[in-house]
């Protein structure tokens, strides 16, 4: 069986796969999903003990406080919680000014700061930014917390995401292919007059 390739998104998926296991599954599925890959085990163990470790300062009363709803975070206020991934955690906010929509705003999770985990959360909004295509959302702002934890703020596009999508739907690996080629296909943004 070939090797599964090495890449940031294939270990972003397989890491936000495995959170959504109990801990006690988690190492029989790193086994399974990287298949003899010792590299791929080798990063995805680490990020999740990395978590692991993250997640006892952030049950310590002492550590830091997340977000509420209600709360502000520049010119947006918190509204619902609508997503999490390995690193950061996703809100529907409000913009109040200089317009008034809605909009999802992603922030760095409490006690996540370290500066390789900033630094790959700065990298995602950075290559989000320049990307222009109709099925990733634009990103419109960004900035820091108070507390200085990096955020950023796109457009808000209701659905499913496309990973929960081709598993309800059954898709095969071809047709998984299929869906996505397009969405690769995107280019970087160029300035318009």
């Amino acid at each position: 069986m070939a090797a599964i390739p090495r890449n940031q998104d294939l270990i972003r998926e397989l890491f936000d796969r495995a959170l959504e296991r109990p801990a006690a599954e988690r190492s029989a599925f790193v086994d399974e999903a990287c298949r003899g890959n010792v590299d791929l085990r080798a990063e995805l163990t680490s990020l999740l003990k990395l978590h692991e470790e993250a997640g006892s300062a952030l049950r310590d009363p002492t550590g830091p406080v997340s977000e509420q709803p209600g709360d502000r975070i520049g010119h947006y206020r918190l509204l619902q919680h609508i997503g999490e991934g390995g690193f950061g955690t996703v809100w529907m906010a409000e913009q109040q000014e200089p317009v008034r929509r809605k909009v999802a705003l992603k922030v760095l999770k409490a006690g996540m700061d370290t500066a390789q985990v900033v630094a790959r959360f700065e990298a995602e909004r950075q290559a989000l930014a320049l990307m222009d295509h109709p099925h990733i959302a634009q990103v419109f702002d960004g900035g820091s917390t108070p507390g200085g934890r990096p955020y950023f703020v796109m457009e808000l596009v209701r659905g499913v995401p496309i990973t929960r999508y081709c598993d309800e739907a059954g898709l095969s690996p071809r047709e998984r292919l299929e869906l996505f080629v397009p969405v690769c296909r995107c280019s970087t943004r160029t300035s318009r007059a």
